[in-house]
């Protein structure tokens, strides 16, 4: 393994992490448009007011990684994902100004629609990105020379739907852990109702895959029917850890479902990374051929590997510090 596959891997570490970590406070905004209850989205709403803004640190860190690390990624796929990418920064800052302004505001039906139609669009954005990645692209002389609208196919809004049912699994995971009473009942029941939409999205994702020839590259079989078999063991594996989540929630456990969200999520990542490893664009462009001169990358690496065990410990200090339940008197401040 050269440097470059290092920070391969590294790239597929941060992304996991800011799906997961922003995928709770996004799937918790888009369950909040499936309460008219004020008391309840002010308690769905103040479990997230401490730790949003930080697991945004992640996106930010993957962002600079990126441009350090694979500059040619950097050039060339942003230039083919304009448009979803323009569509999630504006998504971002519609979903941040719904839940901040919505903790002043006398009325706050508007802001928490606003909130809760942001974290949709967020979270379409991310499907649309990391649809129009995975399904290839097309580039020649290191410049896409594919359609504008090529991230847009019946592929990336499978992706996209996926994202929306897993988002909503793990918010609910997480108010199951942060609510009681009523509330934490209702978590339970998103969380069943979204998580066997997630297992139903992710086998409608693979069948699309099996069917589609050109997509055999995302599962290790490039011009080949069929499945690799390392891809099969780690969705196997994904598979028991939903159902292990299901479990939890109905043995009425409140830490295990989130846990299992977090291993769950490992799993398909392992899948999907290890089979595309070392393809960082596909279908054809590697890690090596994307990455910085390596006397770059080894720089980084000391200077990243110094601030990462920093980011972590201040980011599970953060979680230690605000645990506990959200009071039902609790608002975003």
């Amino acid at each position: 393994m050269d440097i470059a596959d290092v920070w391969y891997w590294i790239m597929a570490f941060l992304l996991w992490l800011y799906v997961f970590t922003d995928g709770f406070d996004l799937g918790v905004g888009i369950l909040c448009l499936h309460t008219d209850d004020e008391t309840w989205r002010d308690r769905m709403t103040a479990s997230i007011d401490s730790v949003w803004h930080a697991n945004q640190t992640w996106l930010v860190m993957l962002g600079g990684v990126l441009f350090g690390a694979f500059p040619l990624v950097y050039g060339t796929v942003l230039a083919a994902l304009y448009l979803p990418a323009g569509f999630l920064l504006f998504a971002l800052m519609a979903r941040g100004i719904g839940l901040e302004y919505r903790a002043e505001a006398d009325g706050k039906r508007p802001w928490t629609k606003l909130f809760g139609w942001g974290s949709v669009a967020v979270t379409l954005a991310h499907g649309f990105l990391l649809g129009g990645i995975l399904q290839g692209m097309a580039f020649a002389d290191g410049r896409f020379v594919g359609g504008r609208f090529d991230w847009f196919s019946p592929f990336t809004i499978l992706v996209g739907v996926t994202l929306l049912c897993l988002y909503a699994m793990i918010g609910a995971a997480w108010l199951v852990l942060k609510t009681d009473g009523e509330l934490q009942n209702q978590a339970r029941l998103w969380g069943i109702r979204y998580g066997s939409a997630t297992v139903a999205m992710l086998v409608l994702v693979l069948g699309y895959i099996a069917l589609d020839g050109r997509l055999g590259f995302l599962v290790g079989r490039p011009g080949q029917a069929g499945f690799a078999p390392s891809f099969i063991l780690a969705m196997v594996a994904a598979v028991l850890c939903a159902a292990l989540y299901f479990r939890a929630l109905g043995k009425g456990w409140e830490r295990r479902p989130l846990l299992y969200c977090a291993v769950m999520l490992a799993f398909v990542f392992a899948a999907f990374g290890g089979s595309l490893s070392p393809v960082i664009v596909p279908p054809g462009i590697t890690a090596a051929m994307a990455a910085a001169p390596a006397p770059m990358l080894r720089i980084m690496l000391a200077v990243i590997g110094g601030l990462m065990p920093v980011l972590l410990f201040y980011n599970a200090y953060q979680y230690r510090v605000f645990s506990g339940k959200t009071a039902p008197h609790d608002e975003v401040q």
